[in-house]
């Protein structure tokens, strides 16, 4: 599948927290929605030669053993060449290929803070479950 970037990776939101007890939670979210594009005239681009679509990934996470979690939300719109459909059809693999920049985003984000605040780093390496 060919696609393009139209945007920048965008944090909308990351929060890092130290857990008073120790709690694991592993919730990691992705969500593909069809999205139009705006032109500099102010006219919409519906997609000419592809669809764009968001794609997000909502998170909420407390690795083993549970010292602190991450939560946040993180999204980046992308412009699927040749294809008109809705999603909906799209391979596993697919769909593997369009979030793991955005789940690479949430492993830098996570290694850099804990380096800062816990003085080690914290790799948390996700494997998608589509």
């Amino acid at each position: 599948m060919e696609f393009e970037k139209e945007t920048p990776i965008l944090v909308h939101s990351f929060h890092y927290d130290l857990n008073e007890e120790p709690r694991v939670k592993n919730e990691v979210n992705v969500a593909f929605r069809k999205a139009a594009r705006q032109n500099e005239d102010g006219t919409t681009d519906e997609g000419q030669g592809g669809s764009y679509f968001e794609v997000v990934v909502v998170f909420d996470v407390a690795p083993e053993p549970g010292d602190f979690s991450v939560s946040g939300r993180i999204s980046q719109i992308i412009k699927l060449k040749d294809y008109y459909g809705d999603g909906q059809d799209l391979s596993k693999d697919d769909y593997r290929l369009l979030s793991r920049p955005l789940v690479e985003y949430i492993e830098t984000l996570t290694y850099e803070v804990t380096q800062v605040t816990l003085d080690k780093p914290v790799n948390l390496n996700f494997q998608a479950n589509f």
